[in-house]
């Protein structure tokens, strides 16, 4: 039944239907199959591709400072999740970010199935690329290891070793990965909204979430879609990239969805549990 104040407020003949809660294992239901959708899936027997190797952002078509400080989140954010930056400012870009002029046209018009930029992907990574809607493309170069992390080129057989019956018998690394942002609908967003949302972008292959229903979990992966975006990645963001990089590289996709969902559930609880800061 719902509380009198409500009832007063509610039109008259509108029926309000209050519903309980979620409990936590419902609730880490729902952001594991969350997890699901925005983490682009994995091909058959393949773990959730990761960076080994602390990665090296470049940042492109911005002034100088603003590029500089967008690259040293990124930086910032890899060393605390886990997975570590490069510190040389000589060291080989792995991590490119282009914000895109203007004069470039419409981002639909950026790449095209012939782009030499995406000649390596897949034709189904390709696809999945072009078919991005919004002011952002992104994707990652992935390279395929067997068990003791030589890599697979195509057409190669697998040696097969031991393993767990429940994992992969190879391991996927992230080599390198690029982002194109159109500038026009950058602006108005801080250096650490953009930075954040490249870092969800590019140490996993994500795409932005569906929010036709809304989302379940606040994510700065809605940056370019909401009109009250999170000022910085979220619990849950972190949570998403803490348990991927914390994981073995050949745990099974399905094992790191269930500790992403885990991990977010127990932090909304400590944050539940935390008194509120007192109101100066």
């Amino acid at each position: 039944m719902a509380p009198a104040a409500a009832q007063d407020a509610a039109p008259e003949g509108t029926t309000i239907i209050v519903s309980p809660p979620l409990t936590e294992k419902e609730r880490k239901e729902e952001l594991r199959e969350f997890t699901k959708e925005i983490v682009q899936p994995p091909r058959m027997r393949h773990p959730v591709a990761k960076f080994f190797y602390p990665i090296c952002p470049q940042v492109l078509g911005l002034a100088a400072d603003e590029a500089k400080a967008i690259a040293e989140r990124i930086r910032e954010n890899a060393r605390a999740l886990g997975v570590g930056a490069n510190t040389d400012p000589a060291c080989l870009p792995t991590l490119k970010v282009a914000f895109m002029a203007p004069t470039a046209g419409p981002s639909q018009s950026w790449l095209s199935a012939e782009s030499k930029q995406l000649a390596h992907l897949a034709i189904y990574e390709r696809q999945r690329v072009l078919a991005e809607s919004g002011p952002v493309r992104a994707w990652n170069r992935v390279a395929v290891r067997d068990f003791n992390g030589q890599r697979i080129e195509v057409g190669q057989m697998i040696r097969i070793e031991p393993y767990g019956r429940n994992d992969p018998i190879v391991t996927t690394e992230i080599t390198g990965a690029a982002v194109l942002i159109a500038r026009q609908a950058a602006e108005g967003f801080t250096f650490a909204q953009l930075a954040d949302y490249i870092t969800m972008r590019t140490l996993i292959g994500t795409g932005a979430p569906s929010n036709e229903a809304g989302v379940p979990a606040r994510t700065i992966l809605t940056l370019f879609d909401e009109p009250d975006p999170p000022a910085e990645m979220t619990s849950f963001d972190r949570a998403l990239v803490a348990e991927l990089y914390n994981a073995s590289r050949n745990s099974a996709p399905r094992r790191i969805y269930n500790d992403i969902a885990r991990a977010a559930v127990e932090s909304e609880r400590i944050a539940r549990a935390e008194p509120e800061a007192p109101k100066p």
